[in-house]
């Protein structure tokens, strides 16, 4: 397969206009079908000309059934409940999926797994090549330093983001919380308030920041007395994203088996 064609559901959002000027920036892609909702401005619109490129005669659609159509492979950064809907029309199609949404549930999560028997699944919070490292990176160091070290993960996104703390926070905690044998809901504490008490000593804490116009910025503290490792990312275009989430479905529609992947599946296995 040289090229293949990609779906895009919520086109008209911050992450899917990204795409779709990315996917029409490269040979390898091209656009299967671009929709959003039936009450939004966009439809109709050009998808080429949307996207700030020259006119593809393929315009904007709010029928969210013509995703399934002459497609490879979709796309999904939209809301957990769309996303599970379009996530069940794939295993019925027959088409791999990219889930890069966050917030989804863990009913959602199982069913994932259950519709991943038939078709590519690749789910991530976060489709950063540098955040992908990073969660490896917490890992070994969690390993390293057992639990006489505190663990605390930090987070700040724009102010419209709308789940907290982020995907992506929570993936780092879980990589802590793996790395010493835990279930991260068991260890959590999010954004601590009033006399709560002093520190467990296997906990995992989370604070969140919310403002303006961040893309997306993670550290993960490791604090023993008298000393403190940090271990951070910072994101300043979201396009960072958006080109992880093309380079797993090329390799989703290309090379992978039925299952269900992360973004790190991807990289180890030649994506």
């Amino acid at each position: 397969m040289n090229k293949i064609s990609i779906s895009i559901p919520g086109c008209n959002g911050r992450m899917g206009k990204t795409l779709l000027s990315l996917i029409l920036e490269n040979s390898k892609y091209e656009i299967a079908s671009a929709t959003c909702l039936p009450n939004e401005e966009e439809i109709g619109i050009d998808i080429g000309l949307f996207a700030g490129k020259s006119k593809i005669n393929k315009v904007i659609n709010a029928e969210p059934l013509l995703l399934f159509q002459n497609s490879n492979v979709l796309i999904d950064f939209t809301v957990p409940d769309a996303t599970m809907f379009h996530a069940k029309e794939c295993y019925k199609n027959n088409m791999s999926i990219v889930i890069g949404t966050t917030g989804l549930n863990d009913d959602q999560e199982k069913e994932l797994l259950f519709l991943s028997k038939k078709i590519p699944i690749v789910y991530s919070a976060n489709f950063s090549i540098g955040v992908t490292l990073l969660s490896s990176l917490v890992s070994k160091a969690t390993k390293t330093l057992g639990f006489d070290w505190d663990v605390e993960v930090l987070e700040m996104h724009h102010k419209q983001k709308v789940d907290s703390p982020s995907g992506t926070a929570l993936l780092l905690g879980k990589s802590a919380a793996d790395a010493r044998h835990q279930e991260l809901s068991d260890v959590k504490t999010i954004s601590r308030d009033g006399l709560v008490g002093k520190r467990k000593a296997d906990e995992i804490g989370f604070a969140v920041l919310r403002g303006g116009d961040v893309v997306g910025e993670h550290s993960v503290l490791f604090c023993n007395s008298g000393e403190r490792i940090e271990l951070a990312h910072k994101a300043t275009d979201r396009s960072i994203f958006a080109s992880g989430a093309l380079r797993a479905s090329y390799w989703a529609a290309t090379r992978a088996k039925p299952g269900l992947y992360s973004l790190a599946d991807v990289l180890e296995n030649g994506g």
